[in-house]
C-alpha cells in the first residue's frame, strides 16, 4: 500500500484542477459572456430575440438539465424545453413569465445520491451542450474531430504533430465550416449560460462531489491503480477544454457582433 503523502497530494491537485477548477473557470467565462449577449439583445432587439438567435442551446440547455435530473432520481415536477417569453403574464410561480424553458424538479434531501445529484444537474448544460459541439463537429468536421482525440491519446504529451496532420483532406470544408458556425453560435448564445437557481443547486451537491473525488483519488493512490484514472480524467478535460474554449471564441464573436448590430440600430 502507497501512503506517500506528497503523491497523494499531488494526485489530489491534478484530480481537483481537472474537475473544479478548469471547469469553474470556463463556466464562469461563459456564463457571463454569454448574459452579456442575452443582455443586449433584450435591450436592443425584444425579450424574444435570444428565442430566435438560441433555440438550439435553450433547447439543448434544458434537455441537460432534464438527463441529469433523471439520471440522479430526482422527480419531474414541470418541464418546458422551449417556449416563448410571456412577460404580461403570471408563471406558475405568479411571477411575470419571464422563462425560455425550465425544468422544475425534487429530490429527498436525506438521499446522499440525489442531493450531490444537484451540482451535475445544476451544471449540466456547460457538459451536455459542449457533448453537442463535439457531436457536429464528429459529423460536419471530422478530420477536426480526429485531430482532438489523436491530441489527447496520451494527455501528459499532447501529440501536436498528429493534431495537425489529422486536419487535412476534409472535401468541402468550406461549407462544412460554414454550417458548423451557425449551429455553434445558436447552442453557444442558448445554451451556455448557467442562471442564479443554476448555481445555487448546484452548491448543495458540491460537498459531497468533493468528497467523493477525494476518496476515489487517496484510495487508488494508496492502491497504486491511480495512473488509468488520471489518465482518463485528464484527458477528458483537455477535450472538454478545447470544445469550451471553441464555444467561448462563438460566444465572443457573437457579443461583439450584436454589439455592433445594436451599434448600427441606433444610428
Amino acid at each position: 500500500m502507497n501512503t506517500d503523502l506528497g503523491l497523494i497530494f499531488k494526485n489530489l491537485g491534478i484530480v481537483g484542477l481537472d474537475v473544479i477548477v478548469i471547469p469553474f473557470i470556463f463556466i464562469t467565462v461563459l456564463t457571463y459572456l454569454n448574459r452579456d449577449t442575452k443582455r443586449f439583445l433584450a435591450n436592443g432587439f425584444g425579450l424574444n430575440s435570444e428565442l430566435y438567435l438560441g433555440f438550439l442551446g435553450i433547447f439543448f440547455h434544458e434537455l441537460s438539465h432534464l438527463v441529469t435530473a433523471l439520471v440522479f432520481g430526482h422527480r419531474i415536477d414541470r418541464v418546458r424545453l422551449l417556449k416563448r417569453l410571456h412577460p404580461d403574464q403570471p408563471g406558475f410561480d405568479g411571477q411575470p413569465d419571464l422563462a425560455l424553458g425550465y425544468v422544475n424538479h425534487s429530490w429527498n434531501q436525506r438521499n446522499w445520491y440525489q442531493t450531490t445529484g444537484n451540482l451535475f444537474i445544476g451544471i449540466a448544460p456547460i457538459f451536455g451542450c459542449a457533448a453537442v459541439l463535439l457531436g457536429l463537429t464528429a459529423v460536419l468536421v471530422p478530420s477536426l474531430f480526429q485531430g482532438m482525440l489523436t491530441l489527447v491519446a496520451n494527455p501528459f504529451a499532447l501529440d501536436w504533430v498528429g493534431f495537425r496532420q489529422a486536419l487535412g483532406g476534409d472535401t468541402h470544408a468550406g461549407l462544412r465550416w460554414t454550417l458548423m458556425l451557425v449551429l455553434s453560435l445558436n447552442i453557444s448564445v442558448g445554451g451556455f449560460d448557467l442562471s442564479t437557481a443554476d448555481f445555487a443547486n448546484s452548491r448543495i451537491g458540491f460537498i459531497g462531489f468533493v468528497t467523493l473525488v477525494t476518496i476515489l483519488t487517496v484510495g487508488l493512490t494508496m492502491l497504486n491503480h491511480v495512473a488509468a484514472f488520471l489518465k482518463i480524467v485528464t484527458a477528458a478535460m483537455i477535450l472538454l477544454a478545447v470544445v469550451l474554449s471553441y464555444a467561448l471564441l462563438v460566444s465572443l464573436i457573437t457579443n461583439l457582433l450584436v454589439r455592433l448590430a445594436l451599434q448600427i440600430k441606433d444610428h
